[in-house]
């Protein structure tokens, strides 16, 4: 893939929209079991998370797509974490939201999701706009985005978490302009990052958990890409939210991914707290 794209403010949202249009979402079949898992003695529970994107303007000069990340702060659980704003799907709360925000109040971002769930069927169409409340609400308590100044363009299959019982629902959306963040106590702080940044195979590697909850029948390396923020700091993205970026960009780009030779191994040890988030 030609990664300049990327710098085509006008392409890449029609890109975006007509891509993940096009493919099979599991909503439905994710969200049946997880209602089923509810009446077990192991619950699943479910997360809507948004996966953000910005045209900026970088420090050489060139303007680019990037993707506006946050990295969790050690008051939550899974400290230090780089992730998508999102959180807990609220069932009752988000549901009522979800009839004004998406369909009452933003005429101009229902019409986008009618749009981009043209071919989708009735029941998938209401939890992506069940998901959807739920992320932005979410990333309104986080970073202060305000439902208004989001443009919708899609959204991506679920990802199940190993180490917690918790099901992703991500969608895509489009920040036009930029605006300031609120960060709540939850972020430490705002990552935005190039998407042609994970076209560059020696970004990529592999990090190797040590962690007091490991389950042998389970892989302790996970691949991850290493990150620089904005002060030049290293970063690690890894688990979900790499998987939910690398996939979304393996869709919009045909699977023009690279595929790193021998990747380096970075190790990171995980608290106990990391999970409950108790630390705090």
């Amino acid at each position: 893939m030609d990664i300049t794209i990327f710098e085509r403010k006008d392409v890449i949202p029609s890109l975006i929209v007509n891509k993940l249009a096009a493919i099979q979402l599991d909503y439905k079949e994710k969200y049946r079991q997880i209602k089923c898992s509810s009446k077990t003695a192991a619950p699943q529970l479910a997360a809507g998370v948004v996966l953000l994107l910005n045209y900026k303007q970088m420090s050489s000069g060139n303007s680019e797509y990037v993707f506006q990340l946050i990295k969790r702060s050690n008051r939550v659980s899974q400290a230090g974490d780089i992730s998508c704003p999102g959180g807990m799907l609220h069932p009752l709360t988000d549901r009522l939201l979800s009839g004004a925000f998406t369909t009452g109040l933003f005429p101009a971002l229902s019409s986008e999701i009618a749009r981009s769930t043209a071919d989708k069927d009735e029941e998938s169409v209401h939890l992506i706009r069940l998901f959807l409340t739920n992320a932005v609400r979410e990333a309104w308590e986080e970073i202060g985005l305000k439902p208004w100044r989001v443009s919708f363009l899609g959204a991506l299959p679920c990802y199940s978490l190993s180490l917690i019982a918790r099901t992703i629902f991500p969608t895509v959306c489009l920040t036009p302009e930029p605006f300031a963040f609120r960060l709540s106590s939850e972020v430490e702080k705002i990552l935005e990052i190039p998407l042609r940044a994970f076209f560059d195979a020696s970004k990529y590697a592999l990090l190797e958990l040590e962690t007091p909850f490991s389950d042998p029948l389970h892989s302790n390396q996970f691949p991850c890409i290493i990150l620089t923020d904005a002060q030049g700091e290293k970063e690690i993205l890894w688990g979900a939210t790499f998987y939910i970026i690398t996939n979304f960009l393996r869709i919009i780009s045909n699977n023009s991914l690279p595929v790193p030779d021998s990747p380096a191994i970075f190790k990171k040890v995980l608290s106990k707290n990391y999970i409950s988030g108790n630390s705090r």
